[in-house]
């Protein structure tokens, strides 16, 4: 059984517009930004059942995933559970779930109400499997998480069966790369322009515990084809980081009611993490790249995923 969510994670994520979330794919971990409801202790939201998220789910259900609101972040794990009317498999716990279910749909619109809107006024340009035919309904069931502060690191508050703080490991010396070409200059120039330099992002690293989604703050190196994503410290240990890691790094632009506004690129491929006081060589140049306290996670992605609208597309290196 789900521990209860304390207060500060309950108040989050009543508050959130949206949450990223992960899956496991072949190509890296897959984050995406999704709207949601929080209902009986879960997380509900539905995608296209063609998405890489639905196929990832089906054949993993294990999800991690991370929401801000109010200065503070949630990150939590879980699993999925699918509702799909196309797929007979799913028929079951739907039926079980019946009341309950239709409660959460029904909370879910309510709550969504204004991007429901958006998708009538972009009706005529929504693919059907945008569209409800073309869509599943998830449940995210909450099995353990944390609430911290993005500025400081400080864990707030917690339920389930989440790890008490360890070890991260660094990059023992640091240097800047070489030139290199940008993947994201071939991903269209109004999602680059929607996007932006610099901002507030979602990272997601498999950690000694397990797949977490961090609050980061990025900002792109053009010189050097590569992005940078800062955090405290203290959520490398948080989740055990190692000094290398597979990322994902989302840099999205949402909107406050119309999906087919919403843009963003989701960065995959090769991290390394770097801080002052552990990191020795190198550490002026760094200190020039982040405060002390914070750390450096820098990614030369590999492949990037980007969207626009009901528009997306891939670009590997």
């Amino acid at each position: 059984m789900t521990a209860p969510l304390p207060e500060a994670a309950q108040r989050a994520l009543e508050e959130a517009t949206v949450c990223h979330v992960a899956a496991a794919t072949d190509a890296g971990p897959h984050l995406t930004p999704v709207v949601f409801v929080l209902h009986g202790g879960a997380l509900w939201m539905t995608t296209s059942r063609a998405s890489v998220k639905a196929r990832a789910w089906r054949r993993d259900p294990r999800v991690a995933g991370m929401a801000r609101a109010g200065g503070v972040a949630v990150t939590f794990r879980g699993r999925v559970r699918t509702y799909d009317a196309l797929d007979p498999l799913t028929w079951p716990a739907a039926a079980v779930g019946g009341p309950g279910l239709a409660r959460a749909a029904a909370r879910f619109a309510l709550r969504n109400a204004r991007f429901f809107a958006g998708y009538a006024v972009d009706a005529p340009r929504v693919p059907v499997a945008w569209g409800p035919v073309g869509r599943v309904f998830l449940r995210l069931s909450l099995d353990q998480g944390v609430v911290v502060d993005p500025e400081t690191g400080e864990r707030l508050a917690g339920w389930g069966k989440w790890p008490p703080p360890g070890d991260a490991a660094f990059r023992p010396s640091y240097t800047q790369l070489p030139r290199s070409r940008a993947l994201d200059l071939r991903a269209p120039p109004e999602v680059r322009r929607a996007v932006g330099n610099a901002g507030d992002g979602a990272l997601v690293l498999d950690g000694g515990d397990g797949r977490v989604v961090l609050p980061v703050r990025w900002r792109r190196r053009a010189a050097e084809g590569a992005f940078e994503a800062c955090l405290p410290v203290a959520l490398c240990r948080l989740a055990r980081v190692p000094a290398r890691a597979v990322a994902g790094l989302v840099l999205d632009r949402p909107d406050e009611w119309r999906a087919g506004q919403m843009a963003g690129m989701l960065l995959r491929g090769d991290a390394e993490l770097f801080a002052p006081g552990t990191t020795r060589r190198g550490v002026t140049a760094l200190r020039g790249r982040v405060p002390d306290g914070w750390a450096l996670v820098r990614l030369q992605p590999s492949r990037l995923v980007w969207w626009r609208g009901w528009t997306s597309g891939t670009v590997a290196a």
